[in-house]
């Protein structure tokens, strides 16, 4: 396998691999060989098989298969952000769905190339929604073809179905997927990180993008902030596929991404752990499955679970770990087998492959060659990858393969030289160099340049070296790098100070706490230059800024005496959270002393920080306990609540043009930093400031300004932390967060905030707490997220009144919840009980009755996940098999349990926390008692949930009323009852109630 046909995609690092027959008839081994070329760096391959393989002899008998459950995609959003959703549509045969697809309606549009399809692919991703027949349990292989049929595989995986007796449809069973134009497959890793392998039997071409495994967690995060409402619901959302991101995106937060475009009698293959996504070009019909290899069992063993869907595929890893890790099985049962997963690592089927190649080699007398090519492969893996590297063309005619060895360039270029050139490379990504642009950088050959660019064989240490990734900035290129790319020379000629100085220019917009950027610059005039190019950036984006029109709400003159004359002073001041703002409002004179004490003591309480104070009525409903802060090196760090995507820009163009720098930690954490003059504290990933640009005497934007009157042109309230905007105004970050129009100019820095994209219809709202303390209001309302909700706030008197506020996700960034649609608060609904307080709780006969608490206990409950993805959070102690909890306590949180559970059988999990609960025995009429926790406890003055109201009845010793009362008259149907909220809002008309006797 030495000499094969090893090819890569023209712009990317997917390789392309093109075996022989007799190497496609072996399918893990010719797995095992990919991976020893090392294609799993990328997460994605093509293999084209021989050109006289076939899958199926004609797919002229398929029109009457029927897709049972073809489904309608319709996409929502905007931006490069989208969510999908899945609509089942009736049964369909494959002719029915053909025939759609090629309807004007369905069908692609006219392209000369990819690029421009795939432009129009993101442009229409929302407008009519395609169909798709997924997930078809079947396979069209005809039986007697045994290679790569997906049907019989044969690798490890297999043993589920040996062990257990079960087959998962879809991962150890083929599935078949039906598309047309614009179908789409959403970013997901496959069921337990596995390999798949997909094969395109007919029709129009499918595009892949695929993010490298070694990046996979922080698409995962990047996706998290993006979208932090379904991140809450379920920590493995992406599983779900309904989140799709465009490349430009990806490329914008310095995510690596590939991709790669698979034809008609095309493989493409998945490694674990690579995010994939992509869409259909035309009606087609592909075929796919999932597989394994060793390698594949770490991945497995850590695999993030859905645990809010049942029907998540779940497979148990003991028999693998058992079979093929005997010596870490003890380990992993304990729970403490967590070693990182080095994604370049190759499977253990690697050196049997070894193995047979040497004696191969031995054979042919070519031993002293296999041994040089094994040792360039070994220590390729450990050192940095060089740029050179000896390139062979193969051409294909029938069986026979001609290798035409090429003079190899010299390898012995400087480090900055490298970093340099694979700068340049990675940039060609953004747009595709044309063919002889990309075989500039590669060494001549006689075979003619569309061979040569997916025919290419590669040398071990360059095939290795294809997947080692840029380290500078993946967004679009420069003027000046377009440049340096046009000619090689110009670019190898630079010092080393000035490659250095160029790439930090280049790099000052990149993410640099990530470990995957790595440059050492040896320039003292570097640091100089970024601190200059970042003034001068900052005065060029305030320069920028639209300049708002003369009748414009927020350039009107000041209000005067009588519009600032209060209504109802007391009513509204007099409530708790307004009393310390009296000195606060605009309409007062401004009071320097009092808003450095506010300052100070928002700064005290958590989160910590005056933009992250937004969401501080949300945290103390979802976790109660305040954030603790972390002491490190002298600084104080917590987690910032506002995700990243509350600070991008809202339109794509513009969101191309800045790559965001969050100021973040490893750990998730951001340092807290005060302001010298006016105490306002921040997060400096919030206000955005570099943590080593902080001094004990730094000082906030508008003190630095001189600006100390001045307050925030959206809102009421003076304090907070504060930005320039249009005009010279100012604005609180926490405003321009909370208002969606609102824009950051330059999203790293956070300022200058551009207000000139807000609808004047906002500036009309009024506000439910100003407008009853003054007769005209000012500034920019935020309305309530429930339906159609007239309900509008200042975003900072909503703060500080405690309207619910919380992350959504895109477009809508941040959801309100108003008074009105705000559920009884926590500390009303659930607060403690006494003995002998009436209550209302479920009999045990399933209806609920009133009833007297008559004694109160704590008691200890455990919870755990379990290995199938389900949790439980109300295990007794006595539960957990082969450990004396009474006498021991808790097992150690991640350890792994055996849980005996309510049918008697023991299932495995592994134990999350201990909970003491505050529980209520009670007593009924009857006599009988229960014990129950505070949530299945109602008190009489509790607003009660519907479920409790349809069941509620009276005391058993009621249940005779009826014998002494007066008679009700019994109707034929059930009474439809009002909504008592809109009783004062309905008049029912005499003759419907004349028709309804």
């Amino acid at each position: 396998m030495a000499s094969d046909s090893v090819g890569q995609t023209p712009g990317s690092n997917i390789m392309i691999f093109h075996p022989t027959k007799e190497e496609f008839k072996d399918f893990s081994r010719y797995v095992a060989y990919m991976e020893s070329q090392g294609a799993h760096r990328a997460g994605m391959a093509k293999v084209i098989p021989p050109k006289d393989w076939k899958a199926r002899r004609t797919y002229d008998d398929i029109d009457d298969l029927v897709i049972p459950a073809p489904i309608q995609q319709v996409v929502t959003g905007e931006s490069g952000l989208f969510t999908q959703y899945n609509i089942q549509k009736k049964p369909m045969s494959v002719r029915e769905f053909r025939r759609t697809a090629n309807t004007d309606k369905f069908c692609n549009p006219r392209y000369v190339e990819f690029e421009e399809l795939e432009r129009k692919y993101w442009r229409n991703l929302t407008f009519n929604p395609p169909l798709y027949g997924a997930d078809i349990n079947g396979t069209l292989y005809d039986p007697d073809v045994s290679e790569w049929n997906m049907g019989h595989l044969n690798t490890i995986l297999d043993l589920v179905e040996k062990d257990s007796g079960i087959k998962v449809k879809g991962v150890i069973t083929p599935f078949l997927y039906f598309g047309m134009w614009k179908s789409t497959f959403a970013w997901h890793t496959e069921d337990m990180d596995l390999y798949s392998v997909n094969y395109l039997h007919f029709g129009e071409p499918k595009s892949w993008y695929v993010v490298p495994p070694e990046h996979g967690k922080r698409l995962e995060r990047l996706a998290k902030g993006f979208f932090p409402g379904s991140a809450q619901s379920c920590e493995a959302f992406l599983r779900h596929k309904m989140t799709l991101i465009s490349p430009s995106i990806l490329r914008k937060y310095g995510i690596p991404l590939e991709k790669v475009t698979q034809e008609a009698g095309e493989f493409i293959v998945t490694f674990p752990f690579a995010y994939h996504a992509g869409f259909n070009h035309g009606f087609n019909c592909a075929e796919s499955t999932n597989f394994a290899t060793q390698r594949w069992i770490d991945y497995g063993k850590q695999a993030a679970l859905c645990s809010c869907r049942k029907d998540m595929v779940k497979i148990s890893m003991d028999v693998f770990v058992r079979k093929f890790q005997p010596e870490r099985y003890k380990l992993w049962k304990a729970g403490k087998d967590n070693a990182p997963i080095d994604h370049s690592k190759v499977t253990l089927e690697v050196a049997e492959l070894l193995t047979d190649e040497k004696v191969q080699a031995e054979e042919r007398g070519e031993l002293s060659n296999w041994t040089e090519t094994i040792s360039q492969a070994e220590e390729g893996s450990e050192r940095p990858a060089e740029q050179g590297g000896g390139e062979r063309a193969a051409e294909r005619e029938g069986g026979e393969r001609a290798v035409t060895e090429t003079e190899k360039t010299d390898n012995e270029t400087g480090e900055t030289q490298m970093i340099t050139f694979e700068l340049k490379s990675r940039e060609s990504i953004g747009t595709r160099a044309p063919p002889e642009a990309i075989g500039e950088h590669r060494a001549n050959s006689s075979v003619n340049p569309a061979q040569r660019l997916f025919q290419r064989t590669l040398s071990p240490a360059e095939v290795l070296h294809v997947h080692s990734y840029a380290k500078g900035d993946y967004s679009d290129p420069e003027p000046h790098s377009r440049g340096a790319r046009d000619s090689d020379s110009d670019t190898e000629t630079h010092s080393d100070s000035q490659v250095s100085c160029f790439l930090l220019s280049r790099l000052l917009s990149v993410d640099t706490h990530r470990s995957w950027v790595c440059v050492t610059v040896h320039c003292n005039e570097c640091a100089f230059v970024a601190q200059q190019g970042a003034e001068e950036g900052c005065e060029d984006a305030l320069n920028s800024l639209v300049k708002l029109p003369r009748h414009h709400p927020l350039m009107k003159d000041g209000i005067s005496d009588e519009d600032q004359a209060l209504i109802d002073e007391e009513g509204l001041e007099g409530e708790s959270w307004a009393k310390r703002l009296a000195l606060l409002w605009q309409n007062r004179p401004y009071n320097e002393e009092r808003e450095r004490e506010y300052n100070r003591e928002m700064g005290l309480q958590s989160p910590y920080c005056a933009v992250c104070m937004l969401f501080q009525a949300h945290q103390r409903v979802r976790s109660p306990a305040s954030l603790s802060p972390i002491q490190a090196g002298g600084q104080v760090r917590t987690k910032p609540l506002i995700p990243e995507v509350c600070f991008t820009t809202t339109t794509e163009d513009s969101a191309e043009l800045h790559l965001s720098t969050p100021h973040l930690e490893q750990d998730g954490t951001s340092v807290l930093i005060s302001c010298a003059q006016c105490c306002v504290r921040v997060h400096t990933s919030c206000y955005g400031v570099a943590p080593e640009r902080v001094t004990k005497d730094w000082r906030c934007a508008r003190c630095v300004a001189n600006a100390l009157t001045e307050s925030c042109c959206l809102c009421s309230l003076r304090g907070g932390a504060l930005h320039r905007a249009n005009n010279d105004k100012w604005v609180h970050v926490l405003c321009a967060v909370a208002i969606l129009e609102a824009r950051f100019v330059n999203v790293t820095e956070r300022s200058p905030i551009d207000l000139s994209g807000i609808p004047l219809q906002r500036f009309r709202l009024k506000c439910y707490y100003c407008k009853r303390r003054m007769k005209r209001t000012w500034g920019c309302c935020v309305q309530c997220s429930h339906g159609r909700c007239p309900t509008s706030y200042h975003p900072t008197c909503a703060q500080v009144a405690g309207v619910l506020m919380h992350p959504d996700d895109w477009p809508f960034v941040v959801y309100v919840t108003c008074c009105r649609h705000k559920g009884p608060s926590q500390s009303e609904s659930m607060r403690d009980l006494s003995v002998g307080q009436k209550v209302i709780c479920k009999h045990k006969n399933g209806r609920y009755y009133q009833c007297d608490v008559v004694q109160l206990s704590k008691e200890t409950f455990y919870e755990v996940n379990f290995d199938d993805g389900s949790f439980s959070d109300n295990l007794f102690p006595e539960d957990i098999v082969g450990r004396d909890c009474s006498q021991l306590g808790p097992p150690p949180p991640g350890d792994v349990v055996q849980v005996r559970w309510t049918d008697g059988l023991i299932y495995g999990a592994k134990f999350v926390a201990s909970h003491v609960i505050q529980m209520y025995q009670v007593e009924f009429e009857d006599g009988s008692q229960l014990t129950a926790k505070r949530d299945d406890v109602y008190t009489l003055d509790e607003e009660l949930p519907k479920r409790v109201k349809s069941r509620l009845s009276k005391a058993s010793d009621m249940r005779f009323d009826g014998m002494f009362g007066e008679k009700k008259e019994q109707l034929s149907k059930r009474q439809r009852v009002i909504n008592p909220k809109y009783r004062g809002d309905y008049i029912e008309p005499v003759i419907y109630r004349a028709i309804m006797e």
